[in-house]
Parts: structure tokens; C-alpha cells; sequence
């Protein structure tokens, strides 16, 4: 298997494979990232808001330079030639075992058919590859994928009143370790 590549899965309908995100897929990255807020919010005003997110979070320089110095990892599904979904995750500074879950999107086509759920788990076997023993994301309440969490086993750590700002929450899990 090629290096950053992690495997071939059968999801459905979908045959996918997961592999490091390179700054080459950085204009595939920001497209699916539109494409899944587009159909989130139909009114102009919201709409406005999120391109403005969209623009302040996922420039193809911001990408490239969290890609290649390595600030933040992302892993692609791709289904055939088309990257269809990605996560993105660094290790905490200051605890160093401990993984973000920064961002999950799938295009909406392929929302409900386990990729997230695929990619997550990566993220979970590269942390416990690396010495990580916790995995955690901060979520609001209007999104973020507390369900999808919930189901893996994810807990509630810390609620809004615990929060420096409102409506956000932490989830996390903590990992075992296999021995060896």
C-alpha cells in the first residue's frame, strides 16, 4: 500500500479508500466543505456567513501550510477518483497523548453511510499508532456530529457553563492501548 495510504473499505454502495490528505487535494478539501454547508442553510443571510467561514478557515494556503507542516493531519475518502469526505485532527500542545477531532465533512450524497464513522476510526488507530490515549471534540449545539460521537462511545466532558464560550461542548473518548 502506498505511503498515507490506509485501506480499501466496502461501505454500501461506496468503495472507498482512506489516505493522507496531500496540499494537492486542498481544492477538493475546501469543495466539500462548501458543498456540505450549502445544503445546511437556505437563507442568504446564513449563507453569507458560512462563505465567510468558508473563506476564513479553508483557503488553499491555510490548507497547504497546515498540510505541509504538519499542524493539523487530514485523511480523505475517496470512492473511485472522487474525494467524497475528510477529517482533520492534530495532537493537542499541551497534552500530548490527547488527539482533536478538529473537522469531519462528507458530501452530501454520501452523508448516513459510515464514512464519517470510517474516518473517525483512522483517526482513532493513528492516534493509538502515535502513544495518543484520548481522542476529543469541541462541538456547538447548531453542529457537529454529537450522535455520530455518542455511538462511538464518546462522552460529554465538558458542557456550555464549562466553556469560555456559549453553546460549546467537549466530547471525548479514551483509547486502549493494545498490548503488544
Amino acid at each position: 500500500m502506498p505511503d498515507g495510504e490506509y485501506g480499501h473499505y466496502k461501505l454500501n454502495s461506496y468503495m472507498v479508500y482512506v489516505r493522507k490528505a496531500t496540499p494537492a487535494d486542498s481544492e477538493q478539501i475546501r469543495s466539500i466543505v462548501e458543498q456540505s454547508w450549502e445544503i445546511a442553510f437556505t437563507d442568504a443571510a446564513a449563507r453569507k456567513k458560512i462563505y465567510r467561514m468558508i473563506r476564513e478557515f479553508y483557503p488553499q494556503g491555510k490548507l497547504n501550510h497546515e498540510i505541509n507542516h504538519h499542524i493539523s493531519a487530514f485523511l480523505l475518502a475517496i470512492d473511485g477518483e472522487l474525494a467524497v469526505a475528510f477529517a482533520s485532527y492534530k495532537f493537542d500542545p499541551v497534552e500530548e497523548t490527547a488527539c482533536e477531532l478538529i473537522s469531519l465533512y462528507c458530501l452530501p450524497q454520501t452523508q448516513g453511510k459510515g464514512i464519517d464513522e470510517l474516518l473517525i476510526n483512522e483517526i482513532i488507530k493513528n492516534t493509538i499508532a502515535a502513544g495518543g490515549n484520548k481522542i476529543f471534540a469541541v462541538l456547538t449545539h447548531d453542529n457537529g456530529p454529537a450522535d455520530l460521537l455518542r455511538r462511538l462511545n464518546f462522552k460529554l466532558i465538558k458542557t456550555d457553563d464549562q466553556q469560555r464560550e456559549p453553546g460549546m461542548f467537549v466530547m471525548a473518548k479514551n483509547l486502549e492501548i493494545p498490548f503488544n
